[in-house]
């Protein structure tokens, strides 16, 4: 077969799989554009992060909860741009978790719910020297992570 005629067959072929994707678009001709869900093909999400208080003193719990986040996807938690935990979102793009300020100084810190690079939302809560300690709402769950390195160490005690 000569040059030419495969040419000619490759273009052939190439303008019936153009037509024949359009085919298939036929039956999505009359529904709005949100009826397909290209956000759960595009990644778009736009996550929420919700706290129970914005300032406490330092030693206080601050509880966090996400949502709108990917499904069942790990998510990293950042206390001003520092990792400090991974949690994994629930079925629903959920998450919830704790900081604890054991430790840190007053200021202003920013943490940050990151999951999947796009989906990410940021709350600040601000320390201060002299206030009421913070703590979770009664019946919270989630995964605890610090502001500071913190190690607890073994209680030893000898009798």
């Amino acid at each position: 077969m000569s040059q030419l005629k495969r040419e000619g067959i490759h273009r052939i072929l190439l303008i019936v799989l153009i037509m024949s994707a359009g085919l298939v678009m036929i039956p999505f001709i009359d529904m709005p554009a949100t009826a397909i869900g290209w956000e759960l093909f595009a990644g778009v999400y736009t996550p929420v992060l919700d706290v129970n208080a914005t300032s406490g003193a330092s030693g206080s719990v601050f509880y966090f909860t996400g949502s709108n986040y990917p499904p069942n996807s790990p998510a990293t938690v950042y206390v001003d741009g520092n990792p400090v935990g991974v949690l994994t979102t629930d079925g629903s793009g959920s998450a919830a978790f704790f900081v604890n300020t054991l430790g840190a100084a007053a200021g202003t810190y920013n943490v940050t719910l990151e999951a999947n690079i796009n989906a990410s939302a940021t709350r600040s809560i601000e320390l201060v020297s002299s206030g009421s300690t913070v703590s979770p709402p009664p019946g919270a769950t989630g995964t605890t992570v610090f502001i500071n390195d913190v190690i607890f160490l073994p209680i030893i005690q000898s009798n």
